[in-house]
């Protein structure tokens, strides 16, 4: 095929480019990943300890998730309306990180009680939960239990994250010493 200065392409030539064009789109779109694939992945890797915390985009990601599909946070909490679904032993968590979901039905939950027993020798050290626009810090000098207030519930479900920061945690559970509970409302 021959372009001269100042004349287009045919038809022909137009629509066989488009069609290449076309398909490698097909292509880019079939070989993604789908966002909820993604959001189980994240969730079993999170539950089995493979990942210790979220990064920013996953964590809005799950957020994003949650708001279009209404019952995703609750399928992923087993029904409950909130509940860590990072790595953990009936509450005892065993990652420095603990990442917590909380529904829009969680209200009668106002606060997370965190039942600390860490070995002495790895205290003080500070505990960070936050959520969606909101972040709270608590010195931990002793061994014992530890409540921290929780905002309103939120319009949409949130992921939470409580961070164990100061000292050098290893994933352990028995090194970690802590228990995360959710304390009612009277």
């Amino acid at each position: 095929m021959r372009i001269s200065a100042g004349r287009w392409p045919s038809w022909g030539c137009l629509a066989v480019c488009a069609t290449y064009v076309l398909v490698a789109a097909f292509f880019i779109w079939g070989f993604s990943t789908p966002d909820l694939d993604r959001v189980w992945t994240l969730h079993h890797e999170l539950k089995i300890g493979k990942l210790l915390k979220l990064k920013a985009g996953d964590r809005a990601l799950l957020e994003e998730c949650m708001a279009r599909h209404p019952r995703l946070a609750r399928d992923l909490l087993d029904n409950e309306e909130i509940g860590i679904i990072s790595a953990h032993s009936e509450g005892w968590i065993a990652t420095p990180t603990a990442t917590i979901l909380r529904t829009t039905n969680s209200e009668k939950y106002r606060s997370l009680i965190l039942e600390v027993q860490t070995p002495r020798d790895l205290l003080p050290y500070r505990i960070t939960v936050r959520g969606r626009g909101w972040k709270k810090t608590q010195k931990v000098d002793e061994q014992g239990r530890l409540e921290i207030d929780l905002p309103p519930v939120p319009e949409t479900p949130e992921v939470v994250e409580v961070r164990m920061r100061g000292r050098s945690f290893e994933p352990d559970p028995s090194i970690l010493g802590v228990r995360v509970g959710f304390g009612k409302r009277p």
